[in-house]
């Protein structure tokens, strides 16, 4: 699957955290077969996952493919070996064992082992305490989210959090963030029309798009959803830092996630606070230099960064990613939207940068849609949504 130079920067950007960094190779491009780890431990409630993948960029395009078949293992405290197994559906997720999750004080390693014989190990890392999140609050602001020119602004909810900073020793921080928002439409097909169907084995409908040649090249039909559905959307951005300057000192009003006012409805945002070792933080900091200083993540890719895996047979292979246990603290927060004012941008047409173009009305037609569960996308009420 193509997708853009963008896509494949902020997949970086998500990647694991800690150890100690090596000096990027500006010489490393992104034309290079690169080997890509995304995910670490957390000490929250939730099933551990690493992923697996490749990626090449040709042209200013990207193909990012997953990495099926390996043997992939979380060593804890240099003894222990938990065994992950590949996702039975999503191709290149490794999880590891229900109930398993990481732990503050206790050293995390990964090691995998591909198809074709290749080793590859992170160094071992110790998972750092963080700090609870004390407060989360939100402020409207009209021009509150701006694009690259800052030619055109949104109106959105700016989200800050409050927290204790310890003072017994040096922390580093990162804040990331879900958000959840009702979805009214769940099918776009293009020159085509969407039908449904029934499996009376399993009691479920599913849809799909038919095409119809009588159509325009390019047409598309939109159809709303026929049961509740909410679009989860996630932070690209990196948020960090360090306490190097006020150690041990309250974290006030610290914008973690600024929101665009997409809808009157309510929405629910998940912000979690981790602690990240030194390494970590320098391998984020990098990313952030680089994205910087490229002129913004459209432009021509920046080197990959090479974070604390390598290849045991062959150090020069760049693997982008970085690997350790991390605290976390998670806050979700209920987003009113009674203090908006103005007009809401939509939430299709802000993601999909269109108004929705419903089919025309016809005999038994059109169907409702079916909510589809994907990563971007759930019919289950999130936890905490009301």
């Amino acid at each position: 699957m193509f997708v853009s130079a963008r896509l494949t920067i902020l997949l970086g950007l998500l990647f694991g955290l800690s150890a100690c960094v090596e000096t990027y190779d500006p010489a490393l491009t992104l034309t290079a077969n690169v080997l890509i780890v995304d995910g670490s431990p957390t000490d929250l409630p939730e099933r551990q996952t690493i992923r697996l993948a490749r990626s090449r960029v040709l042209s200013g395009r990207s193909a990012t493919t997953p990495v099926e078949g390996a043997k992939v293992e979380i060593v804890v405290n240099g003894s222990q070996v938990v065994l992950l197994v590949e996702n039975r559906t999503t191709k290149g997720l490794y999880e590891a064992p229900e109930g398993f999750r990481g732990q503050v004080g206790t050293s995390y390693q990964l090691r995998f082992t591909l198809t074709d014989g290749q080793r590859y190990e992170s160094t071992a890392e110790t998972t750092p305490a963080v700090p609870k999140i004390e407060k989360v609050y939100d402020k409207f602001d009209a021009a509150g989210i701006a694009n690259a020119e800052k030619t055109r602004f949104t109106p959105a909810h700016l989200i800050y959090v409050d927290t204790q900073d310890p003072a017994d020793a040096r922390n580093f921080y990162r804040w990331t963030w879900t958000l959840w928002e009702l979805q009214s439409w769940c099918a776009t097909c293009e020159r085509g029309f969407y039908n449904l169907s029934f499996n009376p084995a399993t009691n479920q409908f599913s849809g799909t798009c038919q095409t119809n040649i009588a159509l325009p090249a390019g047409n598309l039909y939109d159809y709303v959803c026929g049961s509740p559905c909410w679009e989860i959307i996630r932070s690209l951005s990196i948020n960090l830092q360090a306490d190097n300057v006020g150690n041990g000192r309250p974290i006030v009003g610290r914008l973690v996630a600024s929101v665009p006012y997409t809808q009157p409805a309510a929405a629910l945002i998940e912000i979690r606070q981790q602690a990240l070792t030194p390494g970590a933080y320098q391998y984020y900091r990098l990313f952030e230099q680089q994205t910087q200083n490229s002129g913004g993540l459209a432009d021509t890719p920046p080197s990959p960064i090479v974070g604390n895996i390598r290849n045991v047979a062959n150090e020069r292979e760049p693997v982008v990613g970085y690997f350790s246990g991390s605290s976390v603290s998670s806050v979700r927060y209920r987003i009113t939207r009674q203090n908006a004012s103005g007009r809401p941008t939509g939430l299709f047409e802000y993601l999909n940068n269109r108004q929705p173009t419903p089919e025309p009305t016809g005999p038994f037609r059109p169907p409702l849609a079916v909510c589809v569960a994907s990563e971007n996308r759930t019919p289950v009420q999130p936890e905490g949504w009301r």
